[in-house]
């Protein structure tokens, strides 16, 4: 599904977030894969006029005036090779910072794989500081542990731009030191986006000879940057993404924080492995394995697996790596993590004692 013109995901009620339900029928009519990108900043720094750059002319509301023109949320969803790219368009930060208002932050964090950050006319020091304030909005997500943001990449935009900057700007003023405050305020960003998980981009104003150079560079960037979003190793669908924001959103409410491995579950188990269990059933393709025989299965138990281990150079048991894909013995893999591992269909990380090694995959 293809959405010319925005429409509103997320809007407030005296204060009270309201997820809008013409938003969450656009996002539930995507197939998947799903590429999110969320322009946030400054208010009245130009992300509507970016969002629609990168979707089609005039596809978010811009206005002139010095009112902000983005409450809450608003979304396009168009084609884009593999799946669909959907855009968020957020209300700028200087009217987002209420904790009612922090829904805004914790979306972004949660559902872009690319984060495009847009200040107006200059990298000031304000800018610095909004960033990492919506950074501290983040500890809204709790993830106990056992499950992880996924890397996101952070795009600082200086939209109408009055100086020149060189390509190295973000990495000189997140180096800089001007006190132990500030100090504070650039480690918060470094942590939060690795030196290979942030770039630098200016955009002058528009009727300049190098503006269209300087927008397809930063149109190239934010298409690379918007990869997938996934939970664990699935690729999200377009209803899975749905019902996380209304998990998000309930959660919020309720508890005033977001608990990621509980989001992780509803995900899994409630919006995909029973909705799957049920098709089977429903479809009586259970009745397929009725005359298979127990040698035929046997392939499919758990059990051990031997290997040749790309640590200590043995073959002895052990499993694969679900992120490298390398085979590790059970020795090496005690030294690596002695208490946790990370399970491969989920992506999520448990004690030892209740995971087991599928034979097949040769997955923990």
């Amino acid at each position: 599904m293809q959405t010319l013109a925005s429409v509103p995901l997320l809007k407030f009620n005296h204060d009270q977030p309201t997820l809008c339900e013409e938003g969450l029928a656009v996002i539930e009519a995507l197939p998947g894969p799903i590429c999110p990108v969320a322009f946030v900043g400054d208010g009245r720094s130009g992300k509507s006029y970016l969002a629609s750059k990168v979707v089609g002319a005039g596809a978010f509301k811009e206005d002139d005036s010095d009112e902000a023109v983005t409450e809450g949320i608003d979304v396009v969803a168009i084609s884009s090779h593999p799946g669909h790219l959907l855009v968020f368009d957020c209300e700028g930060g200087n009217n987002a910072m209420s904790k009612s208002h922090s829904i805004v932050t914790v979306v972004g964090a949660l559902f872009a794989t690319a984060l495009i950050f847009v200040t107006d006319g200059k990298a000031s020091e304000a800018a610095i500081e909004a960033l990492a304030r919506m950074l501290e909005e983040r500890s809204l997500i709790k993830c106990d542990g056992t499950g992880s943001l996924q890397a996101q990449t952070l795009l600082f935009v200086v939209n109408q731009s009055r100086l020149r900057y060189s390509e190295d700007a973000l990495e000189k003023i997140l180096s800089a030191d001007h006190g132990e405050e500030r100090k504070e305020v650039r480690s918060l960003i470094s942590k939060a986006y690795p030196e290979h998980q942030r770039d630098f981009f200016t955009v002058p104003v528009d009727n300049k000879s190098e503006f269209q150079e300087r927008w397809e560079k930063l149109h190239d960037a934010i298409r690379a940057a918007a990869v997938p979003l996934k939970m664990g190793k699935l690729w999200m669908t377009g209803p899975q993404v749905a019902q996380m924001l209304r998990k998000v959103e309930q959660e919020l409410r309720t508890r005033g924080k977001v608990s990621l491995p509980s989001l992780h579950r509803h995900v899994i188990l409630d919006g995909w492995l029973k909705p799957t269990v049920g098709q089977v059933l429903q479809s009586r393709m259970d009745k397929l394995w009725e005359n298979v025989s127990q040698e035929e299965f046997s392939a499919q138990k758990v059990g051990s697996v031997e290997g040749h281990c790309s640590e200590c150079k043995n073959s002895k048991k052990g499993w694969l790596d679900p992120d490298v894909e390398e085979f590790f013995c059970e020795d090496c893999w005690r030294k690596f993590s002695p208490k946790v591992l990370k399970c491969c269909f989920c992506g999520n990380f448990f004690p030892w004692m209740i995971g087991r090694v599928e034979q097949v995959t040769k997955m923990w």
